[in-house]
């Protein structure tokens, strides 16, 4: 239940952290990776705009002092050297007034995510109740996976009087819970990739990748379990139905 309460906590923190979002007017907007994206700066007054730079997530700086387009009292400039996740700050200035004027930087931004969208509050909601329903199903079937009994029944001299049946079920629920485990890595990676956390998003990419890897090999095992508990429990009939114990 400890862990369960962080994993909320974290959760909500969570929230609070992807709902900010690309926020207009200063938010041009959000776009793919890849993807040229307009920088545009409309004003009457200029003879001239130029971009002074874009700079990087990582906060290296783009393009030195480059003219934009003019067409009106409109200007632009096509970015296309989108390389990185997260917030591309544009800085530049232009003559307004006869004075030459900075604008941008913090005030004006793009975002790059890997599917061209704002990852919303309320996709994060749905993805961390995904993922809180498939944690608390993982340890509820973790907890009876542990707790039911895996020995035969035995009478005082330790002579099997029955045969136990849950061993089936035993094993199904460690395997149900590997498969659980896998999506709850595979889910969060997702979670993390979309919110652009780099460090969350590697550490459970190479989980999933993990899980994948082991998933033939660990269910062929689980088969081989399964076979093995049913040529052990034919045996024990058969010696029970002779009477021997």
């Amino acid at each position: 239940m400890r862990k369960l309460l962080m994993f909320i906590l974290l959760g909500m923190f969570l929230i609070n952290f992807v709902s900010a979002g690309c926020i207009a007017p200063q938010c041009i907007g959000t776009f793919k990776l890849g993807d040229c994206v307009s920088l545009p700066q409309d004003c009457a007054d200029c003879t001239y705009n130029y971009i002074s730079y874009v700079s990087y997530p990582n906060s290296s700086q783009a393009l030195g002092e480059t003219i934009m387009t003019k067409t009106g009292t409109h200007y632009n400039y096509d970015f296309c050297n989108t390389t990185l996740f997260g917030e591309y700050h544009v800085s530049g200035h232009g003559d307004e007034y006869g004075i030459d004027t900075v604008w941008g930087g913090d005030n004006y931004y793009f975002e790059i995510t890997p599917n061209g969208q704002d990852f919303s509050t309320g996709k994060a909601i749905s993805y961390i109740g995904f993922i809180l329903i498939i944690l608390f199903t993982f340890l509820l079937t973790l907890y009876g996976a542990i707790k039911m009994e895996w020995k035969h029944k035995r009478n005082d001299e330790n002579k099997i009087i029955s045969i136990n049946n849950f061993r089936y079920i035993k094993v199904f629920l460690f395997s149900m819970n590997y498969m659980l485990m896998m999506f709850i890595f595979g889910l969060s990676y997702k979670f993390f990739s979309e919110a652009n956390i780099q460090g969350f998003t590697n550490f459970f990419f190479y989980g999933y990748q993990l899980f994948e890897k082991l998933l033939i090999p660990i269910m062929i095992t689980m088969v081989i379990i399964f076979f093995i508990i049913f040529i052990t429990n034919i045996k024990i009939k058969d010696k029970l139905k002779l009477g021997i114990h």
